[in-house]
């Protein structure tokens, strides 16, 4: 998992479940996930703990990682007077799960809000730093935090990194699955959490949307892979999508990738598609990747600077009529490298690159740059890539 995107994704199934069996370890890896919510667990029930370990085994064969909810070690009551219980609680599980090469971290808590709650959100973190330093504990943080003072979320971001010792943190945003405005609120919120994560030093996981709900709509392939590609533009290490199995104690939750009976819905082959087809392509990429700034086409939806003639030194000109997305990185490689994303919902996009081809020649990176070829030469009449919804292309600039 460590070389590969992670993508995981909302369990709520318990391990006392007679009907949620370690089967499903291998429904997760053929929908592409490599890192997953595995559902609730209670450390004093011994058969829960066997079949919790099953899960983690069957994972590590498969080369997944999973996230481990024992029902202590979370936020809610981390009072200064009860952290020490808290600490206790989670120290029994560590000793019971503690070890297994398939164990990523466990579940601390879901949305805390402004102001105490994210106070004990960092001492619940702390904690389990403290009792698992080499684990990577999971708490996500609701959307639009902080988002009227970026300031408070930069000091925040920063006592995670400092205090609680933390180097990754995920949060949830749905608004895109909302229409377009809400898709111009995911850019703003992305780039708010991400900005504060940047400066803290701190990776950033998004929680995106695969369950319809309330004003929240049915998502499609196209969705999907636009939910993915432009997390990962945008800067996102990670996503865990809410959520994989409808159940019919909600049924306002609909069209998740399997429904309460239990059966592959379209979207599951949908997500399926889109996250082997992202792992394929850029999976192993991005891991070696370090954004440098990320540019508009089209539209201005005030939160990315567009891209203009004096943007980049040797990426001149976006020739299109359409939406798009533009992010520069850094490579370990000691090239610089750049993606493109179509940020059209539902057309194909004809995207030209003008460029100064006497400092550099830019190539395109396929397969996780297994292939690199000749995108074309600096005639705005050749150098034009196709991108369906969604599709992100992925490029190298090698300067002369």
């Amino acid at each position: 998992m460590a070389n590969k995107y992670p993508l995981g994704a909302w369990v709520y199934f318990s391990m006392s479940d007679d009907d949620y069996t370690v089967k499903e370890v291998d429904t997760w890896h053929e929908c592409g996930f490599n890192i997953m919510m595995a559902g609730g667990t209670n450390v004093n029930s011994e058969a829960e703990v066997k079949k919790t370990f099953e899960f983690l085994d069957r994972a590590n064969e498969l080369g997944m990682k999973l996230i481990i909810d024992c029902g202590v070690g979370a936020y809610w009551g981390c009072t200064e007077e009860n952290a020490p219980k808290i600490e206790e609680g989670l120290r029994k599980a560590y000793e019971i799960f503690k070890g297994h090469p398939a164990l990523l971290g466990f579940h601390a808590g879901d949305e805390p809000r402004e102001g105490e709650m994210m106070e004990r959100a960092l001492r619940v973190l702390a904690i389990h730093k403290k009792v698992a330093p080499e684990l990577t504990p999971y708490l996500n943080l609701r959307s639009g935090i902080y988002m009227d003072d970026p300031q408070k979320l930069d000091d925040w971001m920063r006592r995670l990194k400092e205090e609680a010792h933390c180097d990754c943190i995920c949060f949830d945003e749905y608004s895109q699955a909302v229409n377009d405005g809400g898709f111009t609120l995911y850019l703003k919120s992305v780039k708010h959490v991400v900005d504060a994560a940047d400066k803290a030093g701190v990776d950033l996981w998004l929680t995106p949307l695969s369950s319809a709900h309330h004003v929240y709509r049915p998502s499609s392939e196209f969705k999907y892979m636009m939910q993915i590609t432009t997390a990962a533009a945008m800067g996102i290490k990670g996503l865990t999508w809410f959520r994989l199995y409808d159940k019919k104690l909600a049924p306002n939750y609909h069209d998740s990738p399997i429904d309460e009976y239990g059966e592959k819905t379209p979207g599951f082959y949908w997500l399926m598609r889109c996250q082997r087809r992202f792992q394929d392509q850029f999976g192993e990429l991005l891991m070696r990747l370090k954004r440098t700034g990320t540019w508009l086409n089209g539209f201005h939806r005030f939160c990315y600077p567009m891209f203009g003639g004096n943007t980049h030194e040797i990426i001149k000109k976006i020739i299109s009529f359409e939406d798009c997305m533009l992010s520069t990185f850094e490579c370990d490689d000691g090239y610089e490298y750049f993606c493109i994303v179509n940020l059209e919902p539902d057309i194909i996009n004809s995207i030209g690159l003008e460029y100064d081809n006497t400092k550099a020649d830019i190539k395109e990176v396929l397969l996780n740059g297994e292939i690199i070829r000749p995108f074309a030469a600096s005639n705005i009449e050749t150098s034009q890539i196709m991108l369906y919804p969604g599709q992100m292309a992925m490029f190298r600039i090698e300067r002369k």
